[in-house]
């Protein structure tokens, strides 16, 4: 039987503000760039409302997660969490879709990784092969997971801190340029709704740092607190960010959203044009590279505990060695030797994330609540609605997937 942990270690509020920043710089990476182009057709407006509805299923599901995790021992991740409330088949599915997802997001972050070192030291030296960069770049980073969570905390704080200043440093060059007008005017229809939900909803998936951050805090309420909290931060950053896109860039014309979508342009060249503003696009460059970084350890940092949960790896040097082979091995092979077929298979990791961070919560939820003898009717139909939620878009996945949802 699970029983609730009694943890109340204090929490200093530098450790605090690592796991915020821990969860917000997970979910805040690169592909926070493509929101826009997902919402223009929607208004901005609709947009907002959107995101709301993703920000709402994602923070209940995290909690979801809270909730089974606390009631298990310390070390405890999602594996054994599943095995635990839903047998040995719940763990398999688990395992399938955690592995999945966090290889090909591994996989491409070593990709884009490797490649600024290319691009800013190797390309300038000419002094070695391309995969170089991705080796260096998964080698450095991946020491400071393999040191452990106090490392890569002091390591994100430092890197979310640059990206806020480049996040700051748009927004001032930006925000004199929007216009009230295509805030308020830029819409295409609701049928263009349908086709944002998958793409907004991984925009949201920091729900895997959650039991690393339990082991970090060793204190049960502050985790909770700080999970509503570090999920609260992109939703407001987001909102900012459709504010001084939408609102200077429109959805046609040359540099608008459509030309974006169907010939390749990229937000920079947006601004540049739009509105003369050079240094917009160096800063939006610069957040992208440093996103990259910080979406990197948050999502390695939580595949290295969890391979230590699932394959039984304790704490001595040669077991941490072994998981840091098994973490970053297969995604820095697959990074330099088969790149397209993985980052072609991130076109469907909102199912991957739906079944993980949706679906699986809400059945783990179910089965404990069951146990506990606490799933009363109230909560079987609210967790029905959140499942139900969870299976609405991975099917609205499939549909885009064969062009039966409108796009730009």
């Amino acid at each position: 039987m699970m029983i609730a942990q009694s943890i109340d270690r204090s929490v200093s509020h530098s450790k605090k503000v690592g796991g915020v920043l821990l969860i917000a710089g997970t979910s805040i990476g690169a592909g926070m760039l493509g929101i826009p182009a997902a919402v223009a057709a929607v208004g901005f407006e609709s947009a907002v409302v959107l995101l709301f509805i993703n920000w709402i299923i994602m923070m209940i599901t995290a909690l979801l997660i809270v909730e089974v995790n606390i009631r298990q021992p310390l070390h405890t991740d999602l594996n054994t969490m599943a095995k635990a409330t839903l047998g040995r088949a719940g763990q398999i599915v688990n395992w399938i879709a955690y592995l999945l997802l966090l290889y090909a997001l591994t996989t491409a972050y070593i990709s884009m990784g490797g490649g600024l070192i290319d691009q800013y030291v190797f390309h300038i030296s000419s002094l070695a092969p391309t995969w170089y960069g991705a080796l260096i770049f998964c080698g450095v980073l991946g020491v400071i997971v393999y040191v452990g969570t106090q490392a890569v905390d002091n390591l994100n704080k430092l890197f979310f801190s640059l990206k806020g200043l480049c996040f700051i440093g748009l927004i001032v060059f930006v925000v004199p340029h929007v216009q009230g007008a295509l805030l308020s005017t830029q819409s295409m229809g609701i049928s263009y709704v349908w086709f944002s939900f998958p793409i907004l909803i991984t925009s949201f998936g920091f729900h895997i740092v959650i039991p690393t951050i339990r082991n970090y805090f060793q204190n049960d309420q502050v985790l909770k607190k700080v999970v509503v909290t570090g999920a609260s931060v992109p939703f407001i950053v987001y909102i900012v960010w459709l504010v001084v896109t939408l609102g200077v860039i429109p959805v046609a014309g040359s540099y608008g959203f459509k030309s974006m979508m169907n010939h390749g342009g990229d937000l920079g060249s947006a601004y540049h044009y739009l509105i003369g503003a050079n240094a917009a696009s160096g800063f939006i460059i610069a957040f992208s590279n440093i996103a990259v970084t910080t979406s990197f350890l948050g999502v390695t940092l939580a595949l290295f505990h969890f391979n230590q949960d699932a394959y039984r790896l304790k704490s001595s040097t040669k077991a941490r060695l072994l998981n840091a082979a098994i973490t970053y091995l297969p995604p820095l092979i697959f990074a330099v030797f088969f790149i397209n077929g993985f980052l072609a298979a991130l076109g469907y990791a909102s199912i991957f994330v739906c079944v993980l961070l949706i679906v699986l919560p809400v059945m783990m939820a179910w089965s404990l609540r069951n146990k506990e003898n606490r799933n009363t009717m109230r909560s079987k139909l609210f967790l029905t609605l959140v499942l139900l939620a969870g299976v609405f878009i991975i099917l609205l996945q499939f549909f885009a997937s064969f062009g039966m949802l409108a796009m730009l």
